[in-house]
C-alpha cells in the first residue's frame, strides 16, 4: 500500500470487503500499525448517531430526527460509546485499542493511535467536526481506503467547509457535563454521496491503487484530495453534489 514507518494515515475501511481475515479487525490494525510504527499516526472517524438530533435523516431524503419526537432515545456521547455501524468493524476495534485516544465531540469523535494521537484529538469544536483532520494537514498525511470509495472520505468536507459552508447543517447533539445530559449545538456535514466523482479530477501520479484480500485500496495524498476538491468546487459549487433529487442537502444547494 505504499506506507512505510512513520506516515500519518486517515484509514476509511470495510472489514468485509477484505474477505476472511484470520482475526478480524484487530489483526488488520495490528498489521497497519506494525507498518508505521510509534512514529506514525493513525486517525479514524466514530461518529455516533444515537447522540445526534437532526432535521434530517435516511441519507438526507426525509425530514425529521429518527426518534419521531421523543428525545429521551438518544444517548448522551461518553468516549466508552460505541460508533455508528456503518462506521465499520475496524473503527469500532480501534475504539478499544491499547493507547488509543478518542475526541470528545458528541456526534462526529475520532479515534487516533501512534505519536500525534493525544494532540488530533485533545481539543475540538462543536462546529467544526472535522479539526483533527485540518490539524493533521500539516504533516502531510494519508488518506487511505480500504472496500470503501471517496464518498467515504470524510476530509473531503474541508473543501467544502471553504467554499460551500451552506452544505452544512445545525443539529443538536446530547452530551453529559457535571449538571448530567445536556443537548448542544453542533454542525453536522451533509450529503457525500456526490465524492465519487473527484476521482477524474485527481492527478493519477498521485493515487496508488492495489488489493487487500478482495478489497481495492487507495492511497491518496490528503493534502492533493483536499486541493483537488477546492479546485472543482471553485469552478462550480455543485461538482460534488449528487444527482438524486430526493436529496433534501444538494436539491438545496441546487435552489
Amino acid at each position: 500500500m505504499e506506507l512505510r514507518e512513520g506516515d500519518h494515515i486517515v484509514m476509511h475501511a470495510q472489514l468485509s470487503s477484505i474477505g476472511m481475515v484470520d482475526g478480524g479487525a484487530a489483526m488488520v490494525l495490528h498489521r497497519l500499525l506494525s507498518i508505521i510504527g510509534k512514529k506514525g499516526t493513525l486517525l479514524m472517524p466514530t461518529f455516533t448517531r444515537i447522540t445526534r438530533h437532526t432535521s434530517t435523516h435516511d441519507a438526507f431524503t426525509k425530514a425529521g430526527c429518527w426518534c419521531e419526537g421523543k428525545e429521551s432515545r438518544h444517548l448522551p456521547f461518553i468516549p466508552e460509546l460505541q460508533p455508528d455501524r456503518e462506521i465499520g468493524e475496524i473503527a469500532h476495534r480501534l475504539c478499544s485499542w491499547p493507547a488509543s485516544r478518542r475526541s470528545r465531540h458528541p456526534a462526529f469523535s475520532m479515534a487516533a493511535v501512534g505519536n500525534l494521537s493525544d494532540m488530533l484529538v485533545r481539543n475540538y469544536w462543536l462546529r467544526d467536526p472535522f479539526m483533527p483532520f485540518r490539524t493533521l494537514l500539516k504533516e502531510e498525511p494519508l488518506v487511505l481506503t480500504i472496500g470503501v470509495g471517496l464518498d467515504s472520505v470524510s476530509a473531503i468536507h474541508l473543501a467544502e467547509q471553504r467554499y460551500l459552508p451552506a452544505k452544512f447543517i445545525n443539529e443538536r447533539a446530547l452530551t453529559v457535563d457535571s449538571s448530567g445530559p445536556v443537548w448542544v449545538g453542533v454542525v453536522a456535514p451533509a450529503c457525500s454521496l456526490g465524492f465519487s466523482s473527484l476521482a477524474k479530477h485527481i492527478n493519477p501520479k498521485e493515487i496508488h491503487q492495489t488489493d487487500l484480500g478482495s478489497a481495492k485500496v487507495f492511497t491518496y495524498p490528503m493534502r492533493e484530495l483536499c486541493a483537488a476538491a477546492e479546485r472543482v468546487l471553485k469552478d462550480n459549487p455543485l461538482s460534488l453534489s449528487c444527482e438524486r433529487p430526493e436529496c433534501l442537502s444538494c436539491s438545496a444547494i441546487r435552489r
